[in-house]
């Protein structure tokens, strides 16, 4: 096992699914938005750092062929596990979002609740475009991540302000929209970005 796999699989294994603050037992309300208005095409997709798999049971139960992956075989246990007990149908598995195991545009949607707040600066380049290649022309990248505004970006989660995540993907990417989120956590407000990003089409006049 690698670093980052053992990291969180220490994690996994030692702390309880519920008790983890990113593993809320329901999907995000940053993915049933678009999902709900239709933007996303139905089709296969991707919950990338899956976790527990509950946006990927989501998306399962909406239509979608959906996939999941993780770099902890133990956060992927409980996914399995929680998939069956949904009687939902997820294509899962331990991997690293570095290395994705998927050809060519393959996605509608990739989903990212904690992937890209997750990579040190050395990697973001990989990551994105690994994220581009496995989405199909017109597909969607949602990005939740934490905002520069209140969070420091010192390490693990990492933040970002609008114009970083401009500065990142929009060579690669059209920013649909960028908005800033809060929420209450243990009393005190959050601030988080809620990005939605589109794969253009080949023939897209630069």
């Amino acid at each position: 096992m690698n670093t980052a796999q053992s990291h969180w699989n220490r994690i996994y294994r030692k702390i309880p699914p519920e008790a983890l603050p990113w593993e809320e037992d329901r999907p995000s309300a940053e993915l049933v938005a678009p999902i709900g208005s239709g933007v996303v095409e139905k089709g296969a997709v991707l919950d990338i750092c899956c976790g527990t798999a509950n946006n990927a049971i989501y998306l399962a139960q909406h239509d979608y062929t959906c996939y999941g992956i993780d770099i902890s075989p133990a956060a992927i246990d409980y996914a399995r596990a929680k998939v069956a007990r949904e009687g939902a149908s997820c294509q899962l598995s331990a991997g690293n979002a570095l290395e994705l195991p998927y050809p060519d545009n393959t996605f509608t949607l990739v989903f990212d609740r904690g992937c890209f707040r997750s990579m040190a600066p050395r990697y973001r380049k990989a990551f994105i475009h690994g994220v581009h290649r496995v989405l199909k022309p017109r597909g969607k990248y949602q990005l939740l991540c934490f905002s520069s505004k209140d969070h420091p970006s010192l390490g693990i989660p990492y933040s970002f302000s609008p114009d970083d995540i401009k500065r990142y993907f929009s060579k690669l990417f059209e920013i649909r929209y960028t908005w800033e989120i809060f929420r209450q956590v243990h009393g005190e407000r959050h601030y988080f970005l809620s990005v939605l990003m589109e794969k253009p089409s080949p023939d897209r006049k630069e």
